[in-house]
């Protein structure tokens, strides 16, 4: 994992953007952490993080074991209710599946609506998890609104996606809607 291009990326631009992390298999829980812990620490950040691989339970006691400061987070989460129980918190919204892609627009807008700050960002754990629930022309099209809706919210865009996974027509058409890639698969 490259720590220094991570860092490099989000210094490079100015304002809100869009980016996508390739990264390797092997290497995603580790890079996800390092990228979270990146954009969390800026001033006054709060964000949103669409988690579509594990449950949020399990998920915030990795980031809490990796000192990751989710107290500015809400998280959407589309596993839980596919596999078991949901419990309530604060910070957390559970959506049926990563199937119901306008449950899951919706959620993101409230979850937006709720963010105490200027120092938005979003983050889509997994694309290629999107295409095993949806349609490659499915996906596309919510991709392209989702990167839209981040540009009217004024949201930074993280999506993240393993290297050898990613559908080449969702990527062609995505480097059509975000600012900038970064393969850290290497």
């Amino acid at each position: 994992m490259n720590i220094k291009k991570i860092k490099d990326a989000f210094h490079d631009l100015e304002g809100e953007h869009i980016y996508l992390f390739i990264v390797n298999a092997k290497e995603y829980l580790n890079t996800n952490i390092a990228i979270l812990k990146e954009v969390v620490k800026r001033d006054d950040a709060a964000g949103i993080y669409v988690t579509l691989n594990r449950p949020y339970a399990s998920l915030t006691k990795i980031l809490q074991r990796n000192d990751v400061n989710t107290d500015r987070i809400f998280f959407i989460d589309g596993t839980t209710k596919i596999i078991g129980e949901t419990k309530k918190a604060e910070n957390v919204f559970y959506v049926e599946s990563p199937q119901n892609l306008t449950a899951l627009s919706v959620t993101i807008t409230e979850a937006v609506e709720a963010l105490p700050s200027k120092n938005k960002f979003l983050i889509l754990d997994a694309l290629t998890t999107l295409t095993i629930y949806n349609s490659t022309t499915t996906v596309s099209r919510f991709l392209h609104f989702l990167t839209n809706r981040m540009r009217i919210l004024k949201l930074d865009g993280i999506l993240l996606s393993i290297e050898k996974e990613l559908n080449p027509v969702i990527a062609e058409q995505l480097e059509q809607f975000i600012d900038k890639v970064i393969d850290l698969s290497e």
